[in-house]
């Protein structure tokens, strides 16, 4: 096998296993603290680390461009990670997380409008009511055969994620403040841009309620690096460089590989138990997917349009 394949092959398990540990990360870190503090270091370090390398081109950013990265990292970061961060904390296990969320590349197509830019019909809609009924089943399997029950506002909170996670998906679609740049300045400062966002936000909610917290725990300490490190970092470093090898579709079929691989990794890290309705639910969510994905069959030639 040439070494081009092998490096291609470990770049894309190195993206998959990076974007798969923020699952991880906050199970981790929640055991010894709350989901607010957790995340408040976390993008404290992040923003800190992002700083120097893009000072230099602060002077130059618009009040649009400002704008637009806030909105992305409210609905991106903010609401899609503490929904998730206080779901795991509450006893929500990775894994089932991982899945719920897995719903957000269906709820995205649900939404979108018959325009020129997003195309909704039966095809998504289908495919949103096959994977809904796969997580339905992970669901209920997982509240009826855990031996710990848990309230089932904690399975919602994933699922509010998914579609704040797909409500910013689709309002980045629609702006063009910012063209796409898939160099490494072009992700640097949107990452920092919502990252501050963020950080931001998490301490005018957390401050005033006394939530945020200075950790007295080596465990959260180390949660908070794995999440800089691994879960925001080779994410994204891994992310552009993925993008300058493959297209950018092709990236992002990558991620449909997060839930299992998070699944596997939380029941191996610890001894999250896995039931055969969760091995059903991941097939049904994962036939969603491919039928939502699938090409649609078009009349004519002349009606084609390139997706």
């Amino acid at each position: 096998m040439p070494s081009s394949v092998l490096y291609l092959i470990l770049l894309q398990a190195i993206f998959v296993l990076s974007w798969s540990s923020g699952f991880i990360g906050a199970r981790l870190g929640t055991e010894d603290a709350g989901a607010i503090s957790l995340l408040f270091w976390r993008f404290l370090l992040v923003s800190i680390c992002l700083l120097p390398i893009v000072a230099h081109r602060l002077g130059a950013l618009s009040w649009a461009q400002i704008r637009y990265n806030a909105v992305i990292g409210f609905l991106a970061q903010f609401a899609y990670l503490v929904s998730v961060y206080i779901a795991i904390r509450g006893g929500l296990p990775a894994g089932i997380a991982a899945i719920i969320c897995a719903l957000q590349p269906l709820i995205t197509a649900s939404m979108s409008r018959k325009d020129q830019h997003e195309r909704s019909g039966r095809q998504e809609w289908l495919g949103l009511g096959v994977g809904f009924a796969g997580v339905s089943v992970v669901v209920l399997g997982e509240y009826s055969l855990s031996t710990t029950r848990l309230e089932l506002w904690l399975y919602a909170l994933p699922l509010i994620a998914a579609v704040t996670l797909s409500i910013a998906t689709l309002y980045q679609r629609r702006q063009s403040v910012l063209a796409t740049d898939y160099s490494k300045d072009g992700l640097l400062m949107p990452l920092f841009l919502q990252s501050t966002t963020t950080l931001v936000l998490l301490a005018a909610t957390g401050l005033p309620l006394g939530l945020i917290e200075v950790p007295a725990s080596t465990q959260v300490w180390a949660a908070v690096a794995w999440l800089t490190l691994f879960s925001t970092f080779i994410a994204y470093l891994s992310l552009w460089i993925l993008l300058t090898k493959l297209s950018a579709t092709r990236v992002s079929a990558l991620v449909y590989l997060e839930p299992p691989v998070t699944l596997l990794w939380a029941a191996l890290m610890f001894g999250d138990a896995i039931h055969w309705t969760t091995y059903a639910g991941v097939a049904v969510v994962a036939a969603g997917i491919a039928i939502a994905r699938s090409p649609r069959r078009v009349t004519s030639p002349a009606h084609a349009v390139e997706r």
